[in-house]
């Protein structure tokens, strides 16, 4: 029995030696998964982007801006002129905090009975960065509010009344930032395996030479495998926003229809990256093996863990050509804080772009794996 035990493992040894692929995605994927994810969620969170309404203009509200941007957690990104403004700023995503500086704060700080107020409007929809946001604020205008008594003889702590507004996650339900970002990698799995699969299928099964040797175009044939991907990634698309809208509670703030334009978008994208794994792979094991290693990457990528501006310099700007990025951020926009296409075009052009460059690329390869 030993003997026999022992030949089938000298076999599947000397089989992994012979598909070399495999052994060394088995060898070397591990580690470099590790690597990808431990730089990616080690890095500190700061520059955050602040918006500040100054409606004082005093140099006592200049002073509190200065000991805002001191913090290392914040970064002034913009300086709204009306309230309005500094909310579209929210709604976009363009900062995660909103600083409003009343009119009379220098007044109030002057006068022993009187109290300062301070407001900050936080964008909830990532609870984590939320959280770090308000803390950082909280901590300036402590630190500001000790500075000023020094100044003024060590007279006590002036009176400065923090109000904190949280938009779109007031409760900071972590499943508001897990849950869409789970739906969208979810679609992104199954519409990239289906894809993926096809001609690799085809190949091992013998029955590529039959496809070549029908009278169907090179685009028909690609067009033929794409088809059941894109009905199985919208249909999964579906079914899993139900869940999360009808199951888990998640709000669904946005347009419906934008948000299946864009995942249509997003699919077709991932159709084309599946297609380009299937030209190359020679098995179907290879295929899923390849599927593994593009999705360890593009999770690493995806702002999934950690948001992409606080990844390191290189990754943050490999980050802007991964989709995935791209279509998290436009689930979490549109079921969260309800943004429009106004806000949003330009990731979807990002994604048709990239799209359309990996498509290409995988007819190509397809027609010379096919001739």
């Amino acid at each position: 029995m030993l003997s026999r035990i022992r030949n089938l493992v000298w076999k599947e040894f000397i089989q992994l030696r012979r598909d070399w692929l495999m052994t060394a995605f088995i060898l070397t994927l591990p580690v470099l998964q590790l690597m990808l994810l431990a730089r990616a969620t080690t890095e500190p969170i700061d520059n955050l982007g602040v918006a500040v309404l100054n409606r004082d203009h005093s140099s006592a509200s200049r002073r509190l801006i200065g000991a805002l941007g001191n913090r290392e957690e914040l970064q002034i990104r913009r300086h709204a002129e009306t309230l309005e403004e500094a909310q579209r700023l929210l709604d976009r995503g363009e900062v995660v905090l909103a600083v409003i500086i009343p009119e009379g704060f220098a007044r109030a700080l002057d006068r022993p009975f009187d109290t300062a107020r301070i407001q900050l409007i936080a964008d909830g929809s990532n609870d984590l960065i939320a959280d770090i946001a308000l803390r950082a604020g909280r901590a300036a205008l402590v630190a500001f509010a000790r500075k000023e008594a020094a100044e003024f003889s060590g007279a006590g702590v002036p009176a400065v009344e923090l109000r904190t507004t949280v938009r779109y996650n007031p409760t900071f339900d972590v499943g508001y930032l897990t849950v869409p970002a789970q739906v969208g990698f979810i679609v992104y799995q199954v519409t990239l395996v289906v894809a993926s699969i096809g001609i690799a299928r085809e190949r091992e099964l013998g029955t590529l030479e039959q496809l070549i040797v029908m009278p169907l175009a090179r685009f028909e044939l690609v067009i033929g495998k794409a088809i059941p991907a894109v009905i199985f990634g919208m249909l999964n698309f579906l079914l899993m926003l139900g869940v999360a809208v009808f199951g888990f509670g998640i709000p669904m703030r946005g347009s419906l229809v934008l948000l299946l334009g864009i995942t249509l978008v997003f699919v077709a994208v991932e159709i084309g990256y599946g297609m380009l794994i299937s030209g190359i792979a020679r098995t179907q094991q290879q295929a899923i093996l390849l599927v593994f290693v593009l999705a360890m990457v593009d999770m690493a990528f995806s702002g999934y863990l950690v948001p992409v501006e606080n990844l390191p310099p290189l990754m943050s700007a490999v980050a802007q050509i991964v989709p995935l990025q791209h279509y998290l951020s436009v689930m979490r926009a549109v079921m969260l804080r309800g943004a429009g296409l106004e806000s949003l075009w330009q990731r979807a052009a990002a994604m048709a772009a990239m799209g359309g460059v990996v498509t290409t690329v995988a007819v190509r390869t397809l027609s010379r794996t096919l001739e």
